[in-house]
């Protein structure tokens, strides 16, 4: 483990004192202003995703305990929304989100020597977020995700055990600004916090509290506040500032500079012109809100063919509200027939039989665009081997139109990040920079490893096709061993079980001398028995 002396670059930086952070409060809160301007034009549509697919995963600065599933009457997109989350984590995370390379434009000689290297750091890396915790982070944020925008707080830990925390944030906490080429340049984190935790979690000392906060501290400690987080790219430093303070003082408490975006904020589809991301659940927007006005209306039809609706003549005799609908009941009427008829009648019943169609091809609808359709259970008919087989790929490239953004905005972000942190907390001993040429960050995941095998499969094809028709003269044609080599590296299989070019070359050179040795030995050219060095050799070959 490399020594702490890197530590210190973690550590926020003392703020400035209370008379120097209004102009620059002032500028963040017109940053939030125009970040907010969008976001109000865009809630609508997720207020929507909110009620009908992802109740509970709105926030609760409305309000907590809520039932929050008042306007749902059919749950295929809530289920739907979940079962997205769990396949995008199947898909990007599993056992292995991605690993370190070498750039492609590196010699042989440099790759080999880099590999090991990278190797060992994508072990620390991929290590420090395999506790749990970001597995919850990641479902939480991919079900954000589903609505459009997901968002994820990678701040540095305060433990050797958690040097990088996971904190998924509710995207209607959040405020995005968007930069000229559709990137993300400002985030905006207002949350309802009390004033001792704001306390403990920022280790205030006197310089960093306002008036109205130290009273509230001392006072009224379990009041609510608003806790602002902002951070911000500043290009002239090339730096993230991320500025905490609360809506009581405009004081800043905490300021911290960071190489890397402490937020991974994805986006699954994105309209050009727009910051916040659009997903499938509001491209199935149309067939939820019509599957579930469907449900609703199948509901009251059941209610109406239970109870019935009935009419009554407004002959002062009989008082519905006095007229319970039990067994036993016994109401006062003017008359039970007669040419004007019985007193009260039962309307008929409304036929839906028909609704239970539309209901399934909806309930459909709704499953293909989330990408909830498992294969058969185990006790449904057998199916087909090449049925299967055409099913599974077809759920294999479900996300291909937004594999690109998402390897862009969460795998490739959060390795930069939890370099940074690593180096920060002296896991390693530098930071590597990742610029996709010299060091690469490959995508190791089963979609990655999955498409790594579609694009090998023309060497396979290849090496199989020289080796059938040309069988021990295929070496003159195709690079064999070298073509196998470039396979088991783009599959993601270690460096220490794959033979390098140097290491192939070094054995055939003992084999050739412990062939020779052996030759000379048999012709009884040789004046002494075969050395203990030859003996091993020629029991090597």
């Amino acid at each position: 483990m490399a020594k702490q002396a890197n530590k210190a670059t973690a550590q926020p930086e003392k703020p400035q004192m209370p008379s120097g952070d209004g102009p620059i409060i002032k500028k963040m809160k017109r940053l939030y202003d125009q970040a907010n301007t969008e976001y109000q034009t865009f809630q609508p549509l997720l207020d929507e995703a909110f009620d009908y697919a992802i109740p509970f995963r709105k926030g609760s600065s409305d309000g907590k305990g809520q039932k929050r599933v008042n306007k749902a009457f059919d749950q295929t997109a809530i289920v739907g929304a979940f079962r997205f989350a769990g396949r995008l984590w199947q898909d990007f995370v599993s056992e292995e989100m991605f690993r370190l390379a070498p750039g492609d434009i590196l010699e042989k000689k440099v790759k080999d020597e880099l590999r090991p290297h990278l190797e060992r750091t994508t072990a620390v890396i991929t290590g420090m977020a395999s506790n749990g915790e970001f597995d919850l982070a990641f479902h939480e944020m991919a079900l954000d995700l589903a609505a459009g925008t997901g968002a994820m707080y990678i701040p540095q830990g305060d433990s050797p055990d958690r040097a990088a925390r996971f904190v998924s944030v509710p995207i209607d906490e959040l405020r995005l600004l968007g930069g000229p080429y559709g990137d993300v340049v400002a985030i905006f984190w207002d949350r309802k916090w009390k004033p001792w935790q704001v306390e403990e979690e920022f280790d205030l000392d006197g310089d960093r509290l306002g008036p109205e906060l130290k009273k509230l501290i001392k006072d009224k400690p379990d009041d609510d506040l608003t806790l602002h987080v902002a951070t911000v790219f500043d290009k002239k430093s090339s730096r993230w500032i991320t500025r905490s303070w609360t809506d009581k003082d405009e004081v800043i408490i905490r300021q911290e500079k960071s190489f890397t975006n402490p937020w991974l904020t994805p986006r699954y589809f994105r309209v050009p012109g727009e910051t916040m991301g659009r997903g499938p659940i509001m491209l199935a927007m149309p067939s939820i809100k019509t599957l579930n006005t469907a449900q609703s209306l199948t509901l009251q039809a059941a209610a109406i063919a239970l109870m019935g609706i009935w009419t009554a003549v407004d002959d002062g005799v009989f008082n519905p509200d006095h007229s319970a609908i039990e067994p036993g009941a016994i109401w006062k009427v003017a008359r039970n027939g007669g040419v004007l008829g019985p007193t009260i009648s039962r309307m008929q019943d409304p036929n839906l039989d028909t609704n239970n169609i539309i209901l399934n091809d909806l309930r459909m609808a709704v499953q293909a665009t989330l990408m909830d359709q498992s294969l058969p259970p185990d006790g449904a008919s057998v199916r087909s081997a090449t049925e299967i087989l055409e099913r599974v790929k077809r759920l294999a490239s479900d996300h291909t139109g937004a594999f690109g953004r998402l390897v862009y905005e969460i795998i490739v972000p959060l390795a930069r990040r939890l370099i940074e942190v690593a180096s920060n907390v002296g896991l390693i001993e530098n930071q590597i920079p990742i610029d996709q040429v010299l060091i690469q960050v490959k995508i190791s995941s089963p979609l990655a490893t999955a498409r790594a095998a579609e694009r090998l499969e023309k060497i396979v094809q290849w090496i199989e096709m020289v080796l059938a028709i040309l069988q021990e003269g295929a070496p003159t044609v195709a690079k064999l061993e070298e073509a196998l080599e470039h396979v088991g590296r783009e599959l993601g299989v270690p460096s220490d079980y794959i033979v390098t070019g140097e290491e192939r070359a070094e054995m055939k050179k003992q084999a050739a001398e412990a062939q020779a040795i052996a030759m000379a030995a048999q012709a009884g050219l040789g004046a002494e028995a075969p050395t203990d060095q030859a003996a091993e050799q020629l029991g090597a070959v």
